[in-house]
């Protein structure tokens, strides 16, 4: 019985990727040779910058999704090792919110990141944990469209807690459930790799990952990785 279930494991688990992730690939894709092929019928100077902008964008779209796709695939072949080395993890905070939500600020939103610490230096993966940081914020803003997205962090009992908070469009009761799972997109926004692979990597790191959500009122994810400290000094306020 366990060898014939796993074979029909395979297979849906095929089946799947090629329903949610077709429509995925294809949609920027054929934007990119669309909007190209504009290039070759009569318009007016002053529409190509909008041709570029499109297939630019598009391009980037589909890039990232390739690489989501790519780094799973990694991640199912136990190539992500783990490389916990002392990091000052107030000098990189920062970088990782905006490389994550600066493909998708709006005006009318306020990106904030609060950083406590003027250097704390703790034993981590800087790199992966980037990684997770990165693809939250990342979600965090594409589904904001006012109000704020904020980041922030503190090490606590032997523990670098990090929380991103949006006033975005919050996720229902019926799609929580399923906010892990790969390739999900019951809602038809985006490819749902961002979470897999946050859940994944923060789980190899040790550590957690929660959400708390609610349509309307916005979503605040919790990361928790355990490691120890070496220097930790925080910011004087007056």
């Amino acid at each position: 019985e366990e060898a014939s279930t796993k074979p029909q494991e395979v297979q849906k688990t095929k089946n799947a990727f090629l329903t949610n992730m077709s429509y995925e690939i294809r949609t920027p894709l054929n934007a990119v040779v669309g909007f190209a092929e504009l290039f070759d019928t009569d318009h007016s100077p002053e529409d190509e910058h909008v041709f570029i902008h499109e297939i630019l964008t598009n391009s980037d779209k589909l890039l990232h999704l390739v690489n989501g796709i790519l780094f799973l695939s990694r991640l199912d072949a136990n190539m992500i090792k783990i490389d916990v080395k002392p990091c000052d993890f107030s000098k990189t905070f920062e970088s990782h919110c905006h490389n994550g939500w600066d493909r998708y600020t709006r005006e009318g939103v306020n990106y904030v990141t609060e950083n406590p610490y003027q250097e704390l230096v703790v034993d981590i993966d800087a790199n992966n944990l980037g990684h997770v940081i990165e693809y939250i914020t990342a979600n965090a803003a594409q589904y904001t469209k006012s109000g704020m997205v904020r980041a922030r962090y503190d090490y606590i009992g032997r523990q670098l807690m990090i929380s991103v908070e949006d006033s975005g469009e919050g996720i229902s009761s019926e799609h929580i459930h399923r906010i892990y799972d790969r390739f999900n997109n019951d809602t038809n926004k985006g490819s749902g790799l961002g979470l897999p692979i946050s859940k994944e990597l923060t789980e190899k790191m040790g550590g957690t990952l929660e959400i708390n959500s609610e349509v309307g009122k916005g979503t605040t994810v919790w990361i928790t990785i355990p490691c120890q400290a070496s220097v930790v000094k925080r910011k004087k306020y007056i």
